[in-house]
């Protein structure tokens, strides 16, 4: 055997690791050179891999307020309602981020709960919806980034996001939303450079139906992502001295339409939920029950009446002292959000950081342009009062184009005409898929229930993270103790005075009174007795959380009967 045989066959004829390598290297980039398939591969990878991680990771239970809420939408759209009527005990069952008043509804934008809804209507589990949505935003992602890099870098950025994103993060393991608009994100990025670089002047409609998607679950971003890319638009056109007739016709004219026919689904929405076409059910709610703004610019409002301690505690105690801390410590906020986004969007984010921060002159438009995005969102988180990952998803493509962009650049660097950069840039993208690969590890080494809650919230310590996960417990033992006795049950919760108020047990579905069970708050006695006379068919319980375990016993007699 020769030499070169041997360099192809190694000894004995078995197949040489090296013509292993790079068999897979021109298989990877034969897929991606096409970039259909390649989207394609990416949602099926998507999908198939969380599905593989169920046994480790199952679906998910809702455990924060905000889940709560958009699985009351989704409860309601399911009902084939935007909205349902007020209940007539409505006060024992006021909690965060529900609207009691006009309307019985969660206070957020439509689409999450839409999504949401179009798994328990079909699959009976609101969670497929934000499975298949978190598949489709990464095939997303791969398209938009497709328009701005070469195919293959293009493929190897959306594998990435794909894995710690898509799969290993609170995006997809709970009902928080993020992939909605990671959707909507990845659709306006990806036709905007469609339309500026290539004159594919046809996705108007796809540029102005993701801010349609934005508008429709997270409206400060389809602002500031909208005026950005618009902005954008209209210098490359002025740039190309492309004729107006043109720009009106084939980009604003499809786009109008499409974003008008969004307004006007919006205003309808609010009307039926706020009974003003202009007011989102978002200023509503806050208008009965915050004092404070997402705007740490915005003075406080007089403090509303609060019907319950809990409520008075998140409103006009936690959610003030984040304003404080906000405004005393801005340079120490906007650092520690930095810092969080890093560390969610990028396994390795340390080693990621010096590739952002290389200095390289930006050369291209298309760098350039990410750029201005980039600074376009980090003025936009720079006034908000706290900041989460899933704010970031209307721009996810634009931090993981970047990371492309400089490590494109970086794998340039030749000092002493050596390929020192080609070297560290694929030692780099190894590290990335060790990190990867130790995060899958972690989750089946230490199963779901740790993974879940390190990944849903950033921000929040350890021993609040373990008081998350005990509050889950708690609840799911609970459920099942009332599964197992004959019902309807109405449980009736008194808090401690030193209740945590992340951990709420009042929400309910959009049906109260068909509910198998129904959460409501004590009022006391003159309140409760007209409220338990309504619900006299149901037995009722008293639920007593802050006990260790939690404490459930039917409820006194003497307390139901007392005048």
């Amino acid at each position: 055997m020769t030499p070169s045989n041997l360099a192809t066959h190694g000894v004995g004829g078995q197949v040489h690791p090296w013509h292993l390598v790079a068999r897979l290297v021109r298989g990877y980039r034969w897929l991606a050179s096409r970039e259909t398939l390649s989207c394609i591969v990416i949602l099926v990878f998507t999908l198939g891999l969380r599905a593989a991680l169920l046994p480790w990771l199952s679906v998910p239970q809702p455990a924060v307020h905000d889940e709560f809420s958009y699985l009351l939408a989704a409860d309601t759209y399911v009902h084939g309602r935007l909205t349902n009527p007020p209940h007539p005990f409505w006060q024992h069952f006021e909690t965060f981020h529900v609207l009691m008043q006009p309307t019985y509804a969660s206070k957020y934008q439509p689409l999450q709960g839409l999504v949401l809804a179009f798994g328990q209507k079909f699959f009976g589990i609101p969670w497929v919806g934000v499975y298949l949505s978190s598949g489709l935003m990464c095939a997303a992602l791969c398209w938009m980034l497709q328009g701005w890099i070469a195919p293959s870098w293009a493929l190897l950025g959306a594998l990435i996001f794909a894995v710690r994103v898509g799969v290993l993060s609170y995006w997809m393991n709970s009902y928080f939303g993020g992939a909605v608009a990671g959707i909507g994100g990845a659709l306006v990025l990806g036709a905007m450079v469609r339309i500026w670089r290539r004159g594919q002047f046809g996705h108007s409609t796809t540029w102005a139906l993701g801010l349609a998607i934005l508008a429709l679950s997270r409206p400060y971003d389809a602002a500031g992502l909208g005026c950005a890319s618009a902005a954008i638009l209209v210098w490359s056109f002025r740039k190309s001295h492309t004729p107006l007739r043109i720009v009106g016709l084939r980009w604003a004219l499809p786009a109008l339409i499409v974003l008008t026919l969004c307004a006007g689904a919006i205003a309808y929405n609010d009307y039926r939920v706020t009974g003003s076409a202009l007011t989102l059910p978002y200023q509503a709610h806050d208008r009965q029950y915050a004092m404070v703004s997402m705007f740490m610019m915005m003075p406080l409002r007089p403090e509303p009446i609060y019907r319950h301690a809990v409520m008075r505690q998140f409103w006009a105690g936690w959610n003030v002292e984040q304003r404080e801390f906000a405004r005393a410590f801005p340079l120490t906020l906007l650092l520690r959000n930095y810092y969080f986004l890093g560390k969610f969007l990028f396994p390795f984010w340390v080693l990621i950081l010096p590739i952002f921060l290389w200095p390289y002159d930006q050369t291209t438009v298309e760098e350039r342009a990410a750029a201005f995005l980039l600074a376009v969102f980090a003025l936009m988180i720079l006034p908000l009062i706290g900041v989460q990952s899933h704010y970031a998803a209307a721009f996810a493509g634009v931090f993981y184009l970047r990371f492309l962009q400089s490590l494109v650049r970086f794998r340039l660097w030749r000092p002493w005409n050596r390929p020192v950069g080609r070297v560290l840039g694929g030692l780099l993208v190894v590290l990335l898929a060790g990190g990867l690969c130790n995060d899958m590890i972690g989750l089946i080494r230490y199963g779901e229930v740790n993974f879940r809650f390190t990944s849903r919230r950033d921000t929040d310590s350890q021993e609040s993270l373990q008081r998350g996960f005990q509050f889950e417990s708690d609840r799911r033992s609970i459920l099942q103790a009332l599964k197992q006795q004959p019902g309807p049950h109405l449980v009736l919760l008194r808090y401690a005075p030193s209740h945590d108020h992340h951990q709420e047990w009042v929400f309910n579905a959009a049906d109260i009174d068909a509910s198998p069970i129904v959460w409501a708050r004590e009022m006391g006695p003159a309140q409760d007795r007209p409220f338990l006379e309504y619900f006299r068919h149901r037995k009722v319980w008293l639920l007593e959380p802050d006990q260790s375990p939690p404490k459930l016993t039917p409820y006194p007699r003497q307390e139901q009967a007392q005048p």
